[in-house]
């Protein structure tokens, strides 16, 4: 495909931040009515060891200069999937932007993903951007999940539950603690849609390259003897939005208040740090409850996103 007249693509570069802030808050609006802040979330994936800003970004300037569209590729491990997101500006679509954006990432991913071998394309987009479903569809993509984005707000001195009996909860330390937290995510999570395996460096890497990633800000349970029960990941940022980035609990501890418990802990220390409210995402197709036990909690969902999938082969050009 070619772009319209006067309209040019390019890779991102870090001084498009602001701009890109913009177009995402532009994009929510029209698609969700509210706008999401989009810094951190920009910031983690430019972070990330396996992003290239050079290779894996794509914007696409109007003829006045401004950001008309961008997009992301994104794989750790490409045999397993590649993840993609999008956004156009509500001013510069009906233009076949969007289709061009596709389009470009799907050639992308077939050079992340090795010759030879055929592994999902994944796009996410709002649940409410029917233009975003049909242009999927269109290329042959299938909706695969849905996820929320669920959210409460925290009282100024949101109390602490209890601890569950035979369980303390207790603030993570640099090093072990933070091993405990990957062991125990990596086992809750192995049958979940789209595991991807993590080395505990891998891991490290990926949580530190969060804005406001702390260890103290994640809370362990832990049974007799230091035994690891389950954990949450909490994500302060300066917007008053505190984000449970994980919440895991190992088989043998569920259905006996850990989660809950870990859940509300998080409530309470996203409010000890000045945060109004708490978010999460979540399939809603997980298989242990989550849903309900976040609705249990009093969180409600905010809006949901659609994930689409398509397969795509190796190139030539992989690596």
């Amino acid at each position: 495909m070619t772009l319209p007249a006067g309209y040019r693509a390019r890779a991102a570069v870090r001084e498009d931040l602001e701009a890109l802030i913009e177009l995402s808050r532009e994009a929510d609006l029209a698609d969700v009515g509210f706008a999401d802040p989009a810094r951190d979330e920009l910031l983690e994936t430019w972070a990330q060891p396996w992003f290239d800003l050079e290779r894996d970004s794509l914007v696409i300037e109007a003829p006045d200069g401004a950001i008309a569209a961008y997009s992301e590729t994104i794989a750790k491990d490409a045999t397993v999937n590649v993840l993609a997101f999008a956004k156009v500006h509500p001013s510069h679509r009906g233009l076949g932007l969007g289709s061009f954006v596709a389009a470009a990432i799907e050639t992308r991913a077939a050079e992340l993903i090795p010759a030879g071998v055929a592994a999902p394309l994944r796009n996410g987009f709002p649940s409410t951007d029917g233009s975003a479903s049909a242009l999927f569809a269109a290329r042959g993509y299938a909706h695969v999940r849905s996820f929320w984005h669920m959210d409460r707000a925290v009282a100024p001195e949101e109390a602490p539950p209890p601890d569950p009996e035979g369980i303390v909860i207790r603030t993570c330390a640099p090093g072990e603690d933070e091993r405990a937290a990957w062991a125990i995510l990596d086992e809750a999570f192995k049958d979940h849609f789209g595991y991807e395996p993590f080395t505990f460096d891998d891991w490290l890497a990926m949580w530190s390259a969060f804005p406001g990633y702390d260890p103290s800000s994640t809370l362990l349970a832990v049974a007799e003897g230091d035994e690891p029960a389950g954990v949450s990941i909490l994500l302060p940022s300066e917007d008053g939005v505190a984000w449970v980035g994980e919440l895991g609990v190992l088989m043998p501890w569920r259905r006996k208040g850990v989660g809950m418990a870990l859940l509300r802990r998080s409530f309470a220390l996203a409010s000890a740090q000045g945060s109004t409210h708490v978010r999460l995402g979540v399939d809603t197709e997980n298989t242990t409850g989550a849903t309900r036990l976040y609705e249990r909690a009093g969180m409600t969902v905010r809006r949901e996103f659609r994930v689409v999938e398509r397969r795509i082969e190796g190139s030539a050009a992989s690596g």
